[in-house]
């Protein structure tokens, strides 16, 4: 018998086959991935199997874009910062830990208006009435995913494509000392106390006026499943959330965003099946040129990841009514089977103005990269270019 003892402080007793079958289903979990095992035996209990992911088509590439797409260095990729970093560094978080929250590593900011950051102290009772928080304004929480953080492409896009709209109260949930490559199984192990740490604060700022139902919750890759954790810590529910390319390694299935975390449940879909969630997410689930791969991301180097990312680029391009897509209802094997095709229906407004009462699957062809200006002084973001 094996005695398995995970990070999570749980320890199985286990036999050699259901060991084997249980490094298998990490493996499977992993589906692209590479994966490396070291074992320690310590008191007849196997400590920790840890995971160091090597992604074939992976987090650990750079997309090959040029110098003035900046975008290329969404996952941190050559940032001195972190260019040291090993296992050894990586944080892991427990939710059942008493006085977890607030975590010194889980910052919250409000942006008003573009050079005005503010960081919360939810601690303090009447901090939101002291702020620039305005109450006629709409509230967008982002989240970021692995490897990234509020002045960190790509998500800073997203970022400042609501806060430069003027309509919103922009507030960042900025992980990212506990999302730090290589870390991506300990960022995966500390979504549950993120969104904790999240809930007390939407706890915090509801008691100081913020309304939930004026709140939407937008979340990228691992990001998209900590908006739909969040539900699982707060006495309310969560109005809005949006899941751009929600991730799909290693996510438990009780972890994973689904149309019961909020009354609106939307998710975009460009890379299902390799760094995003296979099956559907929520109450509408968007399929973007088949929601698999991107064709304007062939000539990259990581066409796979180049396409996750730019998820991003297409909900900052719907915040501008003046360029937003409409998407044609599709089958239902969105996205979970072959490119699927259309049916009857209303087109309906992909992104921030999706209706509330929306539902199914709906499809978008465009082979133009979102959010990229078309001309000299257009509307766009030059950083979404490729």
């Amino acid at each position: 018998m094996l005695h398995v003892l995970l990070h999570t402080n749980e320890c199985y007793t286990l036999t050699l086959p259901q060991f084997c079958k249980f490094v298998f289903n990490i493996l499977k979990a992993g589906i692209r991935s590479y994966a490396s095992f070291t074992v320690m035996v310590i008191k007849r209990c196997v400590i920790g199997v840890f995971l160091v992911f090597i992604f074939g088509d992976s987090y650990g590439q750079v997309l090959n874009l040029s110098s003035s797409h900046p975008i290329k260095d969404a996952l941190f990729l050559h940032n001195s910062s972190i260019s040291n970093n090993s296992l050894q560094d990586c944080s892991w978080r427990h939710v059942n830990e008493k006085n977890a929250c607030p975590d010194p590593d889980i910052n919250f900011i409000l942006y008003t208006e573009p050079d005005n950051k503010e960081y919360v102290e939810s601690y303090k009772t009447d901090w939101l009435r002291q702020s620039s928080w305005n109450d006629t304004k709409e509230n967008i929480i982002i989240i970021h995913g692995y490897a990234g953080g509020d002045d960190t492409l790509p998500i800073s896009v997203l970022r400042d494509a609501y806060i430069n709209n003027g309509s919103y109260n922009v507030w960042i949930l900025d992980w990212g000392r506990l999302s730090q490559p290589p870390c991506y199984s300990a960022s995966v192990h500390n979504m549950r106390s993120v969104a904790k740490c999240a809930a007390d604060f939407l706890t915090s700022m509801r008691a100081g006026g913020l309304l939930p139902e004026r709140t939407t919750c937008v979340g990228h890759s691992l990001g998209a499943h900590i908006c739909g954790l969040i539900s699982k810590y707060v006495l309310f529910r969560l109005h809005r959330i949006i899941g751009l390319d929600p991730a799909r390694p290693l996510v438990p299935v009780g972890a994973r965003l689904s149309s019961g975390d909020a009354a609106a449940v939307h998710a975009l879909h460009t890379n299902a099946g390799n760094y995003g969630e296979m099956g559907k997410s929520g109450h509408v689930d968007f399929c973007i040129n088949g929601g698999r791969v991107q064709p304007y991301c062939k000539n990259t180097d990581n066409e796979a990841l180049c396409s996750h990312v730019w998820s991003i680029c297409y909900l900052a391009e719907s915040i501008n009514t003046q360029i937003a897509k409409k998407a044609e209802p599709c089958s239902r094997r969105c996205p979970t089977g072959p490119r699927p095709g259309h049916r009857m229906g209303i087109p309906l407004l992909m992104g921030q103005f999706t209706p509330l009462t929306s539902t199914g699957s709906y499809c978008i062809n465009d082979d133009h990269p979102p959010f990229c200006p078309r001309y000299t002084g257009g509307p766009g973001d030059r950083r979404c270019c490729i």
